[in-house]
């Protein structure tokens, strides 16, 4: 593989673009999840994880003005794709929510970090920082872990959920790549094969962790 060519500034700020836009729109998507459940324990989980992913849009954003560019014009090719991606995946309770994020946010992370290790050490920060847990991600696991131990049925349901997700995630990658190509470049001439290879082996640790079977 020879090496990459150094990734020119508008490549760091449409990934900045488009970090902004999924993280807003995870904002969205998990503070309607957790409006709609009647569980406390999981109304609690979602709605921190929602303001998690707002105050991380809020630093794309505020990195993106710092750099003289509209935030809002940055986020817009990639609006339809993802908003597309939530609704082939709208879950149908609090369980498959947390799913959704555990599965599909997780494995998106994993993309976007594989794009950014050829570049500058400031953007590997901004993205890591973007993409860093909230605080929440031990207790998604164990709530997930638990309902996976106590209910075979719900175990596998959503261990079937769990390996639609998977399928959306990687075509929510291609079409992403596709609409943006600053993006897409930033993998250089990686093989998209072995990279691929290298998230879904981190993906099935994950459903190890939490004793589901995708």
């Amino acid at each position: 593989m020879s090496p990459a060519a150094p990734p020119s500034p508008s490549r760091p700020r449409a990934l900045y673009g488009l970090l902004a836009c999924v993280r807003l729109t995870a904002f969205e998507e998990r503070a309607a999840d957790a409006g709609r459940t009647a569980s406390y324990e999981d109304k609690v989980v979602l709605a921190g994880l929602a303001t998690g992913a707002f105050a991380q849009f809020e630093r794309l954003r505020d990195r993106l003005i710092e750099a003289g560019v509209d935030p809002y014009e940055a986020m817009r090719p990639y609006q339809d794709a993802i908003t597309a991606f939530h609704g082939r995946t709208r879950p149908a309770d609090a369980m498959e929510a947390l799913v959704k994020v555990y599965v599909a946010d997780s494995i998106l992370a994993d993309l976007y970090r594989e794009a950014v290790e050829r570049t500058d050490p400031e953007t590997r920060s901004v993205v890591h920082e973007s993409l860093a847990d909230s605080g929440h991600a031990e207790i998604l696991t164990e709530r997930l872990r638990a309902a996976a131990e106590t209910d075979a049925r719900l175990a596998s349901r959503l261990g079937l959920w769990a390996r639609r997700l998977v399928g959306e995630a990687l075509s929510q990658a291609h079409a992403i790549t596709e609409r943006g190509p600053e993006v897409g470049a930033l993998f250089g001439d990686e093989d998209v094969a072995t990279m691929f290879g290298r998230i879904v082996d981190r993906h099935q640790a994950r459903m190890r962790a939490v004793d589901l079977r995708d």
